[in-house]
């Protein structure tokens, strides 16, 4: 355990200020791309190498979330924008109570927060998304939490929202976090 977080703390040192370079030029060369909508096969903005090593390291196995993964990811070049075709196992569950585990990433950077991503996968860089916009719920929480890399459980209302800017397609308001 201790060589994969070395693996992925070194991998976050040395990237870190690359992505902040390259991700200007990607959005220039996207542009200039034919107006297209696709399926995504591998996670924007997360390197191979990254991705590799974030396979090895422990995911999630809620149930719920192999329903998120069945829903399809598209991404429009011209606009800059995910979508999502939901499907109607995860439409159905919409604005019911549902029990999730994941990882927490925080969204405000602090050690303990009320607003985070919970993640299927196990985040390996603050500042690249930790899987595709289905591997991904924004939760709000009553009470502030303790940042872990353990996972935790989220109890609450699951919304289905459309923020195709941020590739952000889920989200929980919830009554408990544990």
């Amino acid at each position: 355990m201790r060589e994969g977080k070395e693996r992925i703390a070194a991998i976050m040192n040395t990237r870190r200020y690359a992505q902040f370079l390259i991700a200007p030029l990607l959005l220039l060369v996207s542009g200039a791309m034919q107006h297209q909508t696709k399926i995504l096969k591998v996670p924007v903005g997360q390197p191979a190498d990254e991705r590799a090593i974030q396979l090895t390291l422990p995911r999630a196995q809620d149930p719920l979330w192999l329903k998120f993964a069945k829903c399809k990811i598209g991404y429009d070049n011209r606009s800059g924008l995910f979508n999502i075709a939901v499907t109607p196992d995860v439409r159905a569950i919409a604005g019911h109570t549902v029990t999730l585990s994941g990882f927490v990433l925080p969204l405000d950077g602090s050690d303990r927060t009320k607003h985070f991503l919970l993640t299927r996968n196990t985040p390996v860089c603050m500042f690249c998304p930790p899987g595709q916009p289905n591997e991904v719920v924004e939760v709000l929480s009553p009470h502030a939490i303790d940042w872990t890399d353990k996972l935790v459980t989220v109890t609450g209302p699951l919304a289905l929202i459309n923020n195709g800017e941020k590739g952000m397609f889920f989200k929980i308001d919830a009554s408990a976090v544990r």
